[in-house]
């Protein structure tokens, strides 16, 4: 992705990682900007080999662009029809004394809050999650479940983003009907299609189409690509082809504006994961372990990251979409414009993959697929 910035290419390929090996639980939501955002404050903090993990894993040269990703985010404006927002804070135990160096560089995209885990960790877990179900509408909840924080937890990293944005092209109810959806591997399913005939940016790339759908008063656009073939060779050949980024390039920087006839289920997709063992897989290994080193943020105790959660909800219909997602890393002490082409028709009408993007630099602010109608 010649000329896109690097923490953009490092989420895309971060978002890539992550897909791959979530894509075989059938419908799927995550957002790859708010997981990489929480980790990435966690990473200011790291040193050592478990900096070197955590960087490695979000296809960062060095734990010093741990903060690159989180400008990058918090650079995204809302408009008059497009409401976003993408706030991080950092919950610390009170008295718990942070290093002025690891305030600094989260210092203008992160805020405190204070409270006690040592003696109340269900209040603390309950400001936590009201907190994250306020930043996102309420679309969010119960992010942190019960246990997950205790007296012994420390320091709470969290992310939210939250999404509520009109179609530039909207498509008229008046045509949406049920139409039917052929999932993999089992009969067709009657599913609420909506149809709209619009000028879209539009990309043929090798066994698959791609289409952009752009929102109302910002840079944001949907994403919808529909393999050739089954969505499930698509997701395991996404990662040898250059991955989401490649593909967001392909249809950012390559498209024509076409015609486009399109066909595409009104769907929504809710999720969460429990993301310790995906992450390990993918190198995080110390970072959980009592060999951790995140002395970069305190000197007081130290700490190593318990438990790493993740929601997303998405909801796509002819007006436009709805979309949040949340992410906290939990910290425990030891217990011590084209010329138009031809028109193009696109029926959606089985398994495809989605994203929402930011158009300008190319970060992929969503990511999921369908592939059962519900």
């Amino acid at each position: 992705m010649a000329g896109i910035a690097q923490e953009v290419r490092a989420d895309a390929a971060f978002g890539t990682d992550i897909y791959v090996k979530l894509a075989a639980t059938g419908n799927v939501v995550f957002s790859p900007a708010s997981i990489a955002a929480a980790l990435r404050m966690a990473l200011a903090g790291a040193r050592g080999d478990t900096a070197a993990e955590l960087a490695a894993a979000l296809h960062l040269p060095a734990q010093e662009a741990a903060a690159d990703g989180l400008a990058q985010l918090a650079a995204i404006r809302p408009g008059d029809d497009l409401t976003f927002l993408a706030p991080n804070v950092m919950w610390l135990q009170t008295a718990l004394s942070v290093r002025d160096s690891f305030l600094a560089q989260l210092s203008g995209t992160v805020s405190v809050e204070r409270c006690d885990f040592r003696h109340a960790p269900e209040a603390a877990r309950e400001a936590i999650n009201a907190a994250v179900a306020e930043q996102t509408a309420g679309k969010i909840t119960g992010l942190v479940p019960r246990g997950t924080v205790d007296t012994l937890t420390r320091l709470v990293l969290t992310n939210a983003v939250y999404l509520n944005a009109l179609w530039t092209h909207q498509f008229p109810a008046r045509e949406t009907r049920q139409r039917p959806f052929y999932p993999e591997r089992s009969g067709s399913a009657p599913t609420d299609m909506m149809h709209l005939q619009a000028g879209l940016a539009y990309h043929r790339g090798e066994a698959y189409q791609a289409v952009l759908l752009p929102y109302r008063g910002g840079s944001l656009a949907m994403a919808v690509v529909l393999p050739d073939g089954p969505l499930s060779e698509l997701a395991g050949h996404l990662a040898a082809a250059g991955g989401v980024g490649a593909l967001l390039d392909g249809l950012l920087s390559g498209a024509a504006e076409c015609q486009v006839d399109l066909t595409l289920p009104r769907f929504r997709v809710t999720a969460g994961f429990m993301l310790t063992d995906t992450l390990q897989q993918l190198g995080v290994r110390r970072a959980f372990t009592g060999a951790a080193d995140f002395s970069g943020i305190t000197g007081d105790e130290p700490l190593h990251i318990s438990a790493v959660l993740h929601k997303a909800y998405v909801d796509v219909g002819e007006m436009g979409t709805e979309a949040a997602a949340a992410t906290a890393v939990a910290f425990a002490t030891l217990a011590l414009v084209r010329k138009p082409s031809p028109q193009v028709t696109l029926v959606v009408d089985r398994p495809f993959l989605f994203a929402i993007v930011e158009t300008g630099s190319g970060l992929p602010l969503f990511l999921g697929q369908y592939t059962t109608p519900r």
